[in-house]
Protein backbone atom coordinates (compact mmCIF):
# COMPACT_ATOMS: atom_id res chain seq x y z
CA UNK A 1 0.00 0.00 0.00
CA UNK A 2 1.08 3.63 -0.40
CA UNK A 3 0.34 4.86 3.13
CA UNK A 4 1.84 4.12 6.53
CA UNK A 5 -1.38 2.43 7.63
CA UNK A 6 -2.76 -0.79 6.22
CA UNK A 7 -5.96 0.15 4.34
CA UNK A 8 -7.50 -3.21 5.26
CA UNK A 9 -7.26 -2.66 9.02
CA UNK A 10 -7.19 1.12 9.54
CA UNK A 11 -10.25 2.95 10.79
CA UNK A 12 -11.21 6.56 11.16
CA UNK A 13 -13.16 7.89 14.11
CA UNK A 14 -14.54 11.36 14.74
CA UNK A 15 -13.13 12.99 17.85
CA UNK A 16 -15.12 15.87 19.29
CA UNK A 17 -13.37 17.66 22.15
CA UNK A 18 -15.47 18.77 25.10
CA UNK A 19 -13.61 22.10 25.35
CA UNK A 20 -12.43 23.27 21.92
CA UNK A 21 -10.49 26.25 23.28
CA UNK A 22 -8.56 24.19 25.86
CA UNK A 23 -7.85 21.50 23.25
CA UNK A 24 -6.46 24.12 20.85
CA UNK A 25 -4.20 25.48 23.61
CA UNK A 26 -2.86 21.99 24.39
CA UNK A 27 -2.24 21.22 20.71
CA UNK A 28 -0.33 24.48 20.38
CA UNK A 29 1.67 23.77 23.54
CA UNK A 30 2.54 20.16 22.67
CA UNK A 31 2.94 20.48 18.89
CA UNK A 32 3.78 24.14 18.40
CA UNK A 33 7.04 26.08 18.32
CA UNK A 34 7.26 26.86 22.06
CA UNK A 35 9.95 24.32 22.97
CA UNK A 36 10.56 25.65 26.47
CA UNK A 37 6.83 25.67 27.26
CA UNK A 38 6.56 22.05 26.10
CA UNK A 39 9.59 21.01 28.20
CA UNK A 40 8.16 22.78 31.25
CA UNK A 41 4.75 21.11 30.81
CA UNK A 42 6.31 17.66 30.46
CA UNK A 43 8.58 18.21 33.46
CA UNK A 44 5.64 19.33 35.62
CA UNK A 45 2.97 16.88 34.39
CA UNK A 46 4.75 13.96 32.73
CA UNK A 47 4.59 11.73 35.79
CA UNK A 48 0.77 11.63 35.49
CA UNK A 49 1.11 9.73 32.20
CA UNK A 50 3.84 7.20 33.03
CA UNK A 51 1.39 4.30 33.32
CA UNK A 52 0.19 4.99 29.76
CA UNK A 53 3.71 5.08 28.29
CA UNK A 54 4.87 2.10 26.24
CA UNK A 55 8.44 1.77 27.47
CA UNK A 56 9.16 -1.78 26.41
Amino acid sequence: WLTTMNPETRRLIRVTPADVEETAKMFDLLLGDNLQGRKDYIAENGSMYLEMADIS
